[in-house]
C-alpha cells in the first residue's frame, strides 16, 4: 500500500504540523490540470455531444474528488508517507458551457481556470474538418482545452489527466529528469532533503515503452502513453492516449498546434499529415499530440511503457490470443503488472468507480485487475472521508469519528460505497 490511513486519534491540526515538521523543501511546484467541457446530462454519449460534448455523467466531481486525494497523497505534503519532494496545484479548465457546474472544483480545490475553444472552428481552412472536428472524439472541437496545459507558465511541468483517473505513486523521477538537474539530485541544503544520486541512476528508473532509450537530459518536452488498443495490430503513428499527457509549458509549442488545427491539414482517411489518423479522437488531442511529437518535434517526446502510467488494463493482444496490438512479435500483459509497481491508472476500459461496475463480460484477467484498480480507487475515497471526518462532525458522530458506510455490493471492493451494481447504487461523497 502506497498510504496509510490517518489515524483518528489525531486531530486533523496537529497532523498537518507533524507533517510541516517533516516536510522539506519542495523542489517545484507541480500543476495538476483536468478538463470540463460542459455540464453533460447522462452517460450517453451521443447524449452529451447534443448538450455540448461532455462525456462523462454529471457525477464527474465523485472523479475529481478523489483524483484529487490521490495526488495530495503523492505527493511532498505526505511527505512522511509518500517520500515525495514535489508540491501540486490542481486547476480546472471550464468551458464556458460548463461554467454553471464548476463551482464544486473550487470547494475540491482547484483553480478554476475559463477558457474557450483556443481558436474558432470556422477559421480551420478544410471545410471538411471544420465540419467533423466538432463531432468527433469524446468532446468535439472542446477537448483542445487540454492545449492550455501548455501555457500555464507559472509551473514548470503540466500534468493533464480525465477525471477518471487515478495516482498511485509519486513521479519524482519523471520530473527530475525533465528538469535537466544536471548531475546529482538537490540535497538537503539546497532544499530537496533528498541523498544525492547521479541523474543517470533515475533515467535507468524510467519505464519507456519497448524499453527505448530516454533522450538527453533537457532535451524532453512531454510524456504520454498510446492508445494500441484503438488500432490494428502493426499500425504506425498510434495516436497518443488522451487521458494522460504531461508537458513542459511552451508558447511557441501552444501557438504551433493552432496553426496545426487552422492550416486544416488533416487528410480524410489519413490523419494530421496524411499520416495520422484513422482511430477514435485522431481529429482531437490523440492524433494531433502523435504528429506533434513523431512528426514535426522527434525526440522531445517521451512514449512511456503503459504498463506503469496511466495503465488501462487493456489486453495486449487483438483478442486475447491474437497478434500483439503494438505490432511486435512479444508484448507485455500489462495486467500482470504488480499494483505495487504502477504510477497511474486511467479506469476507459474498466469503468469509472463511481458507477460501482460489475464487469460481468471482462475477461477474468481484465476482471481481476479492474477489481484491484476499483479497490484502489475507493481505498482512497475512503482515506478522504477518513480526513474529512478529522476536520468537521460528520454523520452525528464525534469529531474525528470516521462513520463507516453500510452498501452491501461488492464490500471487499466497493468498502460499502454502493449498495447495488451500476450508478444507482453508489453512496455519494458527503
Amino acid at each position: 500500500m502506497l498510504t496509510k490511513d490517518y489515524k483518528l486519534d489525531t486531530t486533523a491540526t496537529q497532523q498537518q504540523q507533524q507533517q510541516q515538521q517533516q516536510q522539506p523543501k519542495a523542489k517545484a511546484t507541480i500543476a495538476y490540470a483536468v478538463s470540463l467541457t460542459s455540464c453533460g446530462s447522462s452517460a450517453n454519449r451521443n447524449d452529451n455531444v447534443a448538450n455540448g460534448g461532455h462525456s462523462s455523467d454529471p457525477s464527474f466531481s465523485e472523479g475529481a474528488a478523489v483524483l484529487a486525494h490521490s495526488i495530495h497523497l503523492s505527493s511532498i505534503r505526505n511527505f512522511a508517507q509518500s517520500g515525495s519532494y514535489y508540491d501540486y496545484k490542481l486547476i480546472v479548465f471550464v468551458h464556458p458551457n460548463a461554467r454553471a457546474c464548476s463551482d464544486i472544483f473550487e470547494e475540491l480545490g482547484y483553480e478554476i481556470q475559463i477558457r474557450d475553444t483556443p481558436f474558432k472552428v470556422a477559421d480551420i481552412k478544410s471545410e471538411w474538418l471544420q465540419e467533423h472536428i466538432v463531432k468527433s472524439g469524446c468532446c468535439g472541437e472542446k477537448e483542445y482545452l487540454k492545449l492550455y496545459s501548455y501555457v500555464q507558465f507559472d509551473y514548470p511541468i503540466v500534468i493533464h489527466l480525465d477525471l477518471d483517473s487515478l495516482i498511485l505513486k509519486p513521479m519524482d523521477d519523471l520530473f527530475d529528469v525533465m528538469l535537466a538537474e544536471k548531475s546529482k539530485g538537490v540535497n538537503a541544503k539546497e532544499g530537496g532533503g533528498k541523498e544525492e544520486e547521479d541523474i543517470e541512476s533515475t533515467r535507468k528508473r524510467i519505464a519507456v515503452m519497448h524499453d527505448d532509450p530516454l533522450p538527453p537530459s533537457g532535451s524532453i518536452d512531454a510524456y504520454f502513453t498510446r492508445d494500441y488498443n484503438m488500432v490494428n495490430p502493426g499500425k504506425k503513428h498510434v495516436g497518443v492516449q488522451g487521458g494522460f499527457i504531461i508537458v513542459r509549458p511552451n508558447q511557441a509549442a501552444f501557438d504551433e498546434y493552432i496553426r496545426i488545427v487552422l492550416s486544416g491539414n488533416f487528410r480524410m482517411g489519413g490523419g494530421w499529415g496524411g499520416k495520422y489518423g484513422g482511430y477514435f479522437g485522431a481529429q482531437q488531442i490523440q492524433g494531433i499530440c502523435s504528429y506533434f511529437y513523431d512528426e514535426k518535434h522527434p525526440g522531445s517526446g517521451v512514449e512511456l511503457n503503459k504498463c506503469y502510467y496511466n495503465v488501462m488494463a487493456d489486453p495486449p493482444r487483438q483478442g486475447e490470443v491474437g497478434k500483439c496490438r503494438d505490432g511486435r512479435e512479444d508484448c507485455e500483459d500489462c495486467r500482470d503488472t504488480p499494483l505495487e509497481e504502477i504510477y497511474s491508472v486511467h479506469f476507459t476500459l474498466c469503468q469509472k468507480p463511481w458507477h460501482c461496475p460489475p464487469l460481468y463480460s471482462a475477461p477474468d484477467k481484465t476482471k481481476a485487475i479492474c477489481n484491484k484498480f476499483h479497490g484502489e480507487w475507493f481505498r482512497i475515497r475512503e482515506d478522504l472521508e477518513r480526513f474529512r471526518a478529522m476536520e468537521r462532525n460528520v454523520g452525528g458522530g464525534e469529531v474525528g469519528e470516521y462513520i463507516k458506510p453500510k452498501g452491501v455490493y461488492m464490500p471487499e471492493i466497493f468498502r460499502g460505497f454502493c449498495n447495488s451494481g451500476q450508478s444507482r447504487g453508489y453512496i455519494p461523497l458527503q
